[in-house]
């Protein structure tokens, strides 16, 4: 879809933002928060969008308005539309750009396997625009770099796989500015990254530690290292999941792109930032060569882990992608992303991703990020009860904690692995509640991959 500017409509499909108290004379149409009507007005088709009421008005509201009108406008089958945007409204610069987002986002929707396609809504014109172009560019190419990440969650597990995940990050990596490193198995092998091994290897499609590097401000010494969780499909392993668990377990790899996604972003703006962006890829396969519940393996740190389950393999993963990160491309600080535990949803449910770090500016400069693109995060401690209680008896360490059966695993799955950052300041995002929605679409988020954290991480970049 191309979203451009104008200054009158051109379209006889109109796109009306309203608020409650304020909409005249349109019949069985109240425009409180989310509410949307049809109304057929002087040959136009008029899409009227609530935003409740005028003093309780914020940009994620529009945000959530447009993207349900557009909704609308596509069920319709319209191929182009004129948006009125808000007017006299506090902070208009920002609420537009909010109604960007929500057209951008709302209008996604995942038909690849779909033998009709529905018709595309190709063209979105903003009336009376204020907001700087570049700045709306921007907020496009984000959005488009999200779609691009629910794209990649929403395809088959037999198209996404270790090596693809490495082959979408050369084609980004080809853009000045960037470079890319992609460790095979044999090289993870060799230099001991013996976790990421072990639960790549029943896979035939071999495990790969990917790490992303774009150097927009050379001269700076910050440096932020994004570590995604990639496990293209997670059967569980030898601990496997049962029907009714693995069926959407090709969303495991959402943390991974949501890094392509931000680096995509990147380098499409082009901002005056050094990011690293790394993937820990594999597929958790049961076979023959599959690593075994009560075997101990060797991590890229040194430590040893008991494998308690199988089935916690993306803490794993993590662990030997932050430890090679940290020491061989020295961020100033780390922030990893992973569908991790079961655990973070019945703490969140499907809204709110879980944040975990000891760094209280990272914390706060994170659940700001979430709060303004409405990808939230709420913080959770981590205490010294949590590291211990993945001690081993047999060896350093445990993937699975001494607690009762699931009791705080979404804690005791970050202490894991917080174990394997020595000094940089690191934050954990426990996204398994909030990357993939198998329900209906509500406001921004679609149905099945939802993209989660490629806004949040622009915004904490300073990016959008």
């Amino acid at each position: 879809m191309k979203i451009i500017r104008s200054k009158q409509a051109k379209y006889p499909t109109l796109l009306k933002f309203a608020f409650a108290g304020e909409i005249g004379d349109v019949p069985d149409f109240k425009a409180k928060d989310g509410e949307v009507a049809v109304r057929y007005e002087q040959g136009f088709t008029v899409v009227y969008c609530g935003l409740g009421k005028r003093e309780a008005m914020a940009p994620h509201k529009a945000r959530t308005a447009a993207a349900n009108g557009i909704r609308t406008v596509r069920k319709l089958e319209r191929m182009g539309l004129s948006v009125i945007l808000p007017q006299e409204v506090e902070n208009k610069p920002d609420v537009e750009l909010a109604c960007v987002e929500g057209l951008y986002l709302g209008a996604y929707e995942y038909t690849e396997y779909k033998s009709e396609k529905p018709k595309q809504l190709r063209t979105c014109q903003l009336v009376g625009a204020t907001a700087p172009t570049k700045k709306i560019n921007d907020i496009i190419a984000a959005c488009q770099a999200a779609c691009y990440t629910r794209d990649l969650v929403n395809d088959n597990a037999d198209a996404i796989f270790p090596e693809r995940l490495a082959d979408e990050a050369r084609q980004i990596c080809r853009q000045e500015g960037f470079t890319v490193t992609v460790l095979t198995e044999i090289m993870m092998e060799k230099k001991g990254l013996g976790l990421i091994h072990a639960v790549g290897r029943g896979a035939d499609r071999p495990p790969r530690l990917i790490i992303m590097q774009y150097k927009g401000a050379p001269d700076k010494p910050e440096k932020t290292a994004i570590v995604g969780k990639g496990i293209t499909f997670d059967s569980g392993g030898q601990n496997l999941k049962p029907s009714g668990s693995i069926e959407t377990m090709r969303d495991d790899m959402s943390g991974a792109g949501a890094v392509l996604g931000v680096m995509k972003a990147l380098a499409e703006i082009k901002p005056a930032i050094n990011v690293i962006g790394v993937l820990a890829a594999a597929h958790n396969a049961i076979g023959a060569k599959a690593f075994f519940p009560g075997d101990v393996y060797k991590s890229y740190l040194g430590k040893t882990v008991e494998i308690g389950n199988t089935d916690a393999e993306g803490r794993l993963v993590l662990a030997d992608a932050v430890a090679y990160c940290e020491k061989n491309y020295h961020p100033t600080e780390i922030i990893d992303v992973a569908t991790l535990t079961g655990g973070i949803l019945i703490a969140l449910g499907t809204t709110v991703a879980g944040l975990f770090t000891k760094d209280d500016a990272m914390a706060d400069r994170l659940f700001a990020a979430g709060e303004d693109t409405r990808e939230r995060l709420w913080r959770f401690p981590l205490y010294q009860e949590f590291y211990d209680a993945m001690k081993s008896d047999r060896a350093d360490l445990c993937n699975t904690a001494k607690l009762k059966k699931g009791y705080a695993s979404a804690l005791t799955g970050a202490a894991f692995i917080g174990e394997f950052v020595t000094e940089t300041p690191w934050a954990h995002l426990d996204i398994a509640g909030t990357a993939y929605n198998d329900g209906s679409p509500k406001g921004e988020t679609p149905q099945f991959g939802t993209g989660f954290g490629v806004r949040l991480m622009l915004k904490y970049l300073g990016v959008i």
